[in-house]
């Protein structure tokens, strides 16, 4: 028991990890800091670092759940669990979010002043917020970069991060927004407590509060959006329907892909397909073709889950060249999609 308790906890995903330490710390920090200056500003990026920290503390638990073996009570295995855990948080984002939405409009239609020394104690705070949010940032940014196979570094890590973020695991992916939402939201808060400070907008302290807000409640339903789709299934990205289609035409044998689908189930793939066989090949050369793929697709991503697979026979057209995913089209392996930590690592 004690051997696969530390199994799992190895396989866990620590990057949410230490992004729900972080958060939870600043949320404790900013909500003195409310407590003290009355700032709405500070009291929605509180609930922003508080609602970040449960939704990766969340994440966290349900990676570790989800690393366990198929049992034959759930032949499926539990990836979907990390999906449910986290759609359940989204919904207590949501309500924290609709609530702070509500406070900062009532509170903008009647602006109070706020405490001239508790400006320096906000900025203070928030400046500290940058410098952990922001490391926290890098620090998914560089998990990406890992995911994706690339050495990119700095701006260019920025630029690959932006652009290959939907290769990344979804427990990477939800770090990675958060993180840059909380940075973005740290600099509406500033700009917010010193227009009020300066008298230029007594408004500006509940105005920055009701945008936080409202980025919050947007985080809150795109995380909601993503989980039910991990829940349901969804279509794998194009790169990876490429990677995984050339794996499969490089096995000898393979004349044609009559179909497939690569579907993202929870934290794992499903590969359902065709493949075109020569009409000579007997029936067991056949199951040592489907098994040669198994073993391929599977070492490319170790998070495959079932691979099923028929035969067609080859009908003399080319469907997947004539659809450039593999012979008309040579590249560089695609960036690998979602590869749980529980894959990669040797027993």
């Amino acid at each position: 028991m004690a051997k696969q308790v530390l199994f799992l906890l190895r396989q866990a995903n620590y990057t949410s990890l230490k992004s729900a330490i972080g958060n939870l710390f600043l949320a404790v920090i900013k909500f003195f800091a409310f407590t003290f200056t009355g700032s709405l500003a500070m009291q929605a990026e509180a609930i922003h670092s508080f609602n970040d920290g449960c939704a990766q503390a969340a994440v966290f638990v349900g990676s570790v759940f989800a690393s366990r073996k198929p049992t034959s009570s759930f032949p499926n295995g539990f990836g979907r669990l990390s999906n449910l855990i986290v759609l359940f948080v989204a919904i207590f984002m949501a309500y924290n979010a609709e609530h702070m939405i509500q406070k900062s409009f009532h509170v903008l239609l009647a602006p109070a002043a706020s405490p001239a020394a508790g400006f320096f104690w906000n900025i203070v705070v928030l400046v500290s917020a940058f410098v952990v949010d922001g490391f926290v940032l890098y620090q998914a940014m560089k998990d990406i970069g890992k995911e994706v196979e690339s050495p990119a570094r700095g701006w260019e890590l920025v630029k690959l991060s932006l652009r290959s973020y939907h290769l990344a695991t979804p427990e990477t992916r939800l770090v990675f927004w958060e993180d840059l939402l909380a940075t973005g939201a740290i600099f509406i808060a500033v700009a917010g407590i010193t227009a009020a400070h300066l008298g230029v907008a007594p408004w500006g302290d509940s105005l920055a509060g009701l945008i936080i807000g409202v980025l919050l409640f947007g985080i809150a339903v795109n995380v909601a959006w993503e989980n039910i789709k991990g829940l349901i299934g969804y279509t794998a990205p194009e790169e990876v329907v490429e990677e995984i289609a050339e794996a499969i035409m490089e096995v000898e044998g393979v004349e044609d892909l009559y179909e497939l689908d690569v579907v993202q189930e929870g934290a794992f793939l499903d590969v359902d397909g065709t493949i075109e066989l020569p009409e000579t090949m007997s029936v067991g050369e056949a199951e040592d073709v489907k098994d040669e793929i198994e073993r391929r697709l599977k070492k490319i991503y170790p998070n495959i889950h079932n691979v099923t697979l028929g035969i067609h026979e080859d009908d003399e057209l080319s469907r997947w060249g004539s659809r450039e995913y593999v012979r008309l089209r040579r590249k560089a392996p695609a960036c690998k999609l979602v590869k749980v930590a529980v894959s990669t690592r040797k027993k």
